[in-house]
């Protein structure tokens, strides 16, 4: 029965390490098991000081059988009681640890169990008792005892039992007490957890699983009792493929994932999962996984696609209990298929099943002939071959020793090698490039996809990548016939098109799970990468899981910093996205949202003009907001571009500071993280100032090297359940810009002012200003503006010698609302 004991641990002064990141000093206050546990065990050195001759038993139920009361917590929160170390060292008698009974059904009428105290009298006379059990909120006659009053020798022992009538117990229930020995002046000697656990009627519930031949199948299995607040439990099929379970009468959910032969040839693998999703048990019933049900799970897409991300999510609800939720993501590099047992629609609770692919133009593929080698991994963290079609020949280096590769004329070729267990990966790669070769090309001979880097932590010297059994046998017997082959290599480091596809079914799996979405399911994104730098970026697309409420996970993928790529995504309402892209040293965020089917969509990454931008959608980002009179700044992001996305910088050259104001009374501020909460707000309209200062240093990036934001805005209290944004005026700039990050000196420029949707004290914009620099903020210049409904335009006339444009721009609304933004060097001049 756990826990034993408690122990004090809660704001524990203790000695505070030098090298601790929290507090100061020689002492710190610190709270939790990590300050309970010692005292145990310096409280267990301590008795065994006292008794040498104990054993760690003894020395246990002296502890247990000692503590001081804790009444207010049941046994099974707090065992015995609290630690008293000072009783244990006096103490001459003890009790022997907790009497708990863990009972299986069934049972017969009248059953009773027993389980005995043994009292210990390490003193020199004997010590008689009563004995005594709690009956706080416990059916009446659960708990009795043989003996009311015992008597323990001197130097000896004597034995109560505890007797728990099954009869009074409810089934599928858990009851304690505590058993209390007491002298006949009222003094507590010893205090002893019982308790006893009551296990309901159950059922066999029989898992069988079979491959495509009839042969065992083992797996993982998740089981979820749909009827109860429980959680999820998984269990581990061994090779029998079998397994029996006792289970309360109910309805459950189950699934299991396991491993099966795959599309590409017999050593390749697919990725399986059987699905019951309704379990109806009353009795004594098996549930048959069988592989020959299992039907293909593809996305099917109108250009040729690789896979590069699949997710399988199962979510599982009825009524108010606490819904369940799985997601799988097999290993792409692992399994070339996704296999699914269609089901029958429940009918108690909910069930959704749900699939995701990203699916990228083909990185890199091989043909010799009309022979074309598809099966192809590119190791993890490999250099990435240029883009084109190139011809080369396929040198045969065998184990890919250096000896091997000693008279081979691999320079500028594709060096082929065999996966062994003599030379590992490195070693090979090692050696190819030693040799001079283009790429290794390393050939598998056992199941599944072979990429060893993904485990390693240095990437190979050049560009590696893998083949699966099947194809390595058709290339290798290629290579032997002729004693060469030329292959015609394709790569696409970079991909100019990608789908994200997502698709749910409600009350089943269908017959056929595949994905093949028409023109009227797609909405087209034409995306351009334009940051100053050329380099690789990583593009990622989450999908939005309205049943979960938040951004489900993904993969990236790599991109052009200077580039372009055509996305092409599930539309429609129901579906919504959250895109981003980022690099080493920054990284840009959209808000989540959906597209059109058939819609075709712009959207620019890592273009001027950067500043500090808010985004509000509870999904990607929280903007600053009221609650009741608390107001928090969350974390704004510095650095958002003129694709309308909330960014940050990843790189110690940055610096930002935000500080929060009532009027002239500093409230809060923080560098960094941007974020200040304060609380005990006045509740009523005050005026307010938050400033945002960023200051950045980053490598081949001249822009947006210093910005200073300053909002005013008036606040009162809000609605505490509601997280309402605060009437934050943003602003949005437009001007054209080359891939360098410089507009034509007589360009114009946009300014686009809005509020947060849902911004309380809000009014209409109705005053915008904006002055340029061009000498880093030493002198301005008041520039013209023209409304054009909610926009303010405005023309540069940048002098021929400047070669950057600061800007620094006010806008105020009807309500008091106003910003100040200040960006000095916010884009080139050419």
């Amino acid at each position: 029965m756990k826990p034993d004991l408690t122990a004090p641990g809660v704001d524990v002064l203790a000695a505070r390490s030098q090298y601790a990141a929290e507090g100061e000093g020689a002492y710190q206050t610190m709270s939790g098991t990590s300050m309970a546990t010692p005292h145990v065990a310096g409280a267990a050195a301590l008795l065994a000081a006292k008794h040498p001759d104990w054993t760690g038993q003894q020395l246990k139920d002296a502890l247990v059988s000692t503590t001081a009361s804790t009444q207010r917590s049941s046994p099974f929160e707090a065992g015995s009681g609290r630690l008293d170390i000072a009783a244990a060292v006096k103490a001459t008698l003890f009790a022997s640890g907790s009497a708990f009974t863990q009972t299986h059904y069934p049972y017969t009428p009248g059953q009773t169990v027993r389980k005995d105290v043994t009292y210990t009298n390490t003193g020199s006379e004997p010590v008689t008792v009563d004995l005594s059990l709690s009956q706080d909120q416990l059916p009446e006659g659960v708990f009795t005892l043989t003996d009311s009053r015992l008597t323990v020798p001197a130097r000896g022992t004597a034995t109560v039992g505890v007797i728990t009538h099954l009869d009074a117990a409810e089934d599928n229930a858990a009851y304690s007490s505590r058993l209390t020995a007491t002298r006949a002046d009222g003094t507590v000697l010893t205090r002893t957890p019982v308790g006893v656990n009551k296990e309901g009627r159950r059922v066999t519930l029989s898992v069988t699983a079979k491959d495509r031949h009839g042969d065992s199948l083992p797996g993982t299995l998740v089981l979820k009792d749909v009827e109860r607040n429980t959680a999820p439990k998984m269990y581990e099929i061994d090779d029998s493929g079998r397994m029996s379970l006792r289970l309360p009468p109910g309805t459950y959910s189950a699934w299991m994932n396991t491993a099966v032969r795959g599309i590409d040839g017999t050593h390749t693998l697919g990725f399986a999962m059987f699905s019951a999703p309704q379990i109806d048990l009353d009795a004594d019933r098996t549930v048959h996984f069988d592989a020959a049900n299992l039907r293909k799970a593809a996305a099917y897409t109108p250009q040729p696609t690789a896979n590069q991300f699949m997710r399988v999510d199962q979510y599982r609800t009825n009524g108010d209990l606490y819904p369940f939720m799985d997601s799988y993501m097999p290993e792409y590099w692992r399994y070339d298929s996704l296999w699914l047992t269609p089901t029958p629609k429940v009918t108690t609770g909910s069930y959704t099943f749900a699939t995701r692919w990203r699916q990228i133009q083909p990185p890199l593929t091989f043909s010799s002939g009309s022979q074309t080698y598809d099966d192809v991994v590119i190791q993890s963290l490999s250099r990435a071959l240029p883009e084109g079609t190139g011809t080369h020949r396929a040198v045969w280096a065998g184990n890919g020793s250096d000896a091997d590769f000693r008279k081979l004329k691999v320079r500028g070729q594709v060096a082929v090698v065999r996966r062994n267990d003599t030379v590992p990966a490195p070693d090979q790669a090692a050696a190819a490039a030693k040799a001079g070769a283009r790429q290794l090309l390393i050939l598998n001979d056992g199941y599944g996809k072979f990429d060893p880097w993904a485990d390693l932590p240095d990437a190979a010297p050049l560009p590696v990548a893998s083949l699966g059994t099947d194809d390595s046998a058709r290339l290798l017997s290629r290579i032997r016939k002729t004693g060469t082959a030329t292959l015609k290599v394709v790569s696409h480091p970079h991909p100019r098109y990608l789908y994200d596809l997502v698709r749910q079914h409600d009350g089943a799996i269908p017959r056929d799970p595949s994905y093949r979405p028409g023109p009227g399911e797609l909405a087209r994104i034409d995306e351009s990468f334009r940051d100053t730098k050329q380099g690789e970026a990583r593009q990622y697309r989450d999908d939005v899981s309205a049943l979960f409420n938040g951004p489900m996970l993904s993969d990236s993928t790599p991109v052009a910093t200077q580039g372009t790529l055509t996305s092409w995504v599930t539309a429609g309402t129901g579906v919504r996205w959250v895109s981003g892209a980022g690099m080493s040293d920054l990284g840009q965020r959209g808000l989540a949202r959906s597209y059109k089917p058939r819609s075709t969509t712009g959207e620019s990454w890592f273009s001027p003009i950067q500043r500090p931008r808010l985004l509000n959608d509870g999904t990607s980002w929280r903007a600053p907001f009221r609650t009741g009179d608390i107001i928090s700044t969350s974390a704004v992001p510095a650095w958002g571009d003129a694709g309308g996305h909330a960014g940050v910088v990843w790189a110690d050259s940055d610096t930002s500071k935000i500080s929060l104001y009532q009027g002239d009374e500093l409230l809060g501020e923080d560098v960094n993280e941007r974020i200040v909460i304060v609380e005990g707000m006045s509740p009523d309209a005050l005026p307010y100032r938050m400033v945002v200062e960023g200051k950045r240093n980053l490598p081949d990036r001249p822009y947006s090297i210093r910005t200073r934001t300053e909002w005013g805005f008036t606040s009162s209290t809000t609605d505490y359940t509601v997280l309402t944004p605060l009437p934050l005026v943003q602003l949005d700039y437009a001007v054209a810009t080359d891939l360098a990050g410089k507009a034509h000196r007589r360009t114009g420029l946009t300014v686009s002012p809005s509020h947060l949707e849902g911004a309380a004290g809000a009014g209409a914009i109705r005053a915008v200003t904006l002055e340029v620099s061009y000498d880093d903020g030493a002198t301005w210049h008041r520039t013209t503006m023209r409304q054009s409904g909610g926009d303010w335009k405005a023309q540069l006339d940048a002098p021929s010698r400047a070669r950057f444009a600061s800007l620094r721009t006010t806008a105020r609304d009807t309500k008091g609302n106003s910003v100040s933004q200040t960006v000095i060097r916010a884009f080139g001049l050419k």
